[in-house]
């Protein structure tokens, strides 16, 4: 068969590799083709079987998961979704590094078998292996960190009498790399609040806005509802919930909503983005960066028709160029920025 899913199992424990062998081989389209129990295992595993995908466990003997991700990014790069446990905070940290070192997804563990939730971590395990062996990584090189790095701030082309009041961002695979980027390039007194709809496992959401928080000078977290959103302030969208934003006497307003799947997601781009449109119009920049489906690109051709400023990542730079090539196709994009370029470009767009 020749679109076979070939994975890789790393993971120092024995009874997880059996579950998620059990798990993959009961799937006619994937097959287990090597084991590696620690990192340095699954760097030499990867060179020599040539994987489609590998299931990388973090905390692991010899070479834990972070760094055999790095090396994997950097000589072979395969497609590697991490199955973690996400008990405690340090964990959780730990996860969105290996999303940071160029893994493209983060699942929960199937801890027990006889769990009634079992079978959701199941499929949801499932899922997320077919869907992310389809794309098609890129080499990571892996440079030390440098504190000098110059911001390139390009001038937008704007029209004269723009006053922007919120950004809203819509994003999922790749998100997180991307969203560190930008975010920890801005100053934390940056003039407008920023909203943001980024797709995750659920119970990850909280962790991921802790990390972004440790790793930028703005303040982010999650929205609350009815809350009045602040400049310098990154909201996210909660977990079972779709973010809308209503406008305020003196600023915009969160409001959640529950609700259904929009798009094939709950929390949706295109919710938060048809809301931003309502209510905000030529006074908004919508931005969709690297993501699969075609989740936001509905929400930002409002914007768009609303006349607010809308931006894409550029193909290049985007783990997968999805939702935004979708905008694209819709006719729903002003500008396409290069990801080393948002930050500066959302600078001079701002600026008052």
């Amino acid at each position: 068969m020749s679109n076979m899913i070939n994975i890789l199992i790393a993971d120092d424990s024995a009874t997880e590799t059996l579950i998620l062998r059990k798990i993959f081989e009961s799937e006619s389209d994937m097959k287990v083709i090597g084991y590696a129990k620690n990192g340095k295992e699954a760097v030499d595993l990867v060179a020599r079987l040539k994987p489609t995908i590998v299931t990388m466990d973090i905390q692991m003997p010899v070479m834990d998961g972070i760094e055999a991700i790095r090396q994997i990014m950097s000589q072979h790069p395969t497609p590697i979704v991490v199955i973690s446990s996400k008990l405690n905070d340090e964990a959780m940290t730990v996860s969105f590094n290996a999303l940071d070192a160029g893994a493209l997804s983060v699942l929960d563990k199937p801890v027990d078998i006889t769990s009634p939730a079992f079978d959701k971590i199941r499929q949801r395990i499932v899922n997320s292996v077919r869907s992310m062996s389809e794309i098609k990584v890129v080499k990571r090189r892996f440079h030390p960190k440098s504190k000098h790095k110059k911001l390139i701030v390009s001038k937008p082309l704007l029209p004269a009498a723009h006053d922007f009041e919120i950004i809203a961002i819509g994003t999922s695979v790749g998100g997180p790399q991307a969203l560190k980027q930008i975010l920890s390039e801005l100053p934390a007194d940056f003039p407008v609040p920023i909203v943001v709809v980024q797709h995750m496992t659920p119970g990850f959401i909280s962790g991921f806005v802790k990390w972004l928080n440790d790793n930028t000078s703005l303040v982010v977290k999650e929205a609350q509802n009815q809350e009045l959103l602040q400049a310098g302030n990154v909201y996210f969208a909660p977990d079972g919930c779709h973010l809308q934003i209503e406008r305020g006497k003196e600023a915009p307003r969160a409001k959640l909503i529950k609700g259904l799947p929009v798009s094939g997601f709950y929390p949706s781009a295109t919710v938060l983005l048809q809301s931003v449109a309502e209510s905000y119009g030529k006074n908004a920049i919508g931005l969709l960066l690297t993501g699969m489906g075609y989740d936001g690109a509905h929400g930002l051709l409002e914007l768009k028709g609303a006349q607010g400023h809308t931006l894409i990542q550029d193909p290049d730079s985007a783990v997968v160029f999805g939702m935004a090539a979708v905008a694209q196709s819709l006719n729903a994009v002003d500008k396409v920025v290069d990801l080393g370029k948002i930050a500066g470009y959302l600078i001079a767009a701002t600026k008052k």
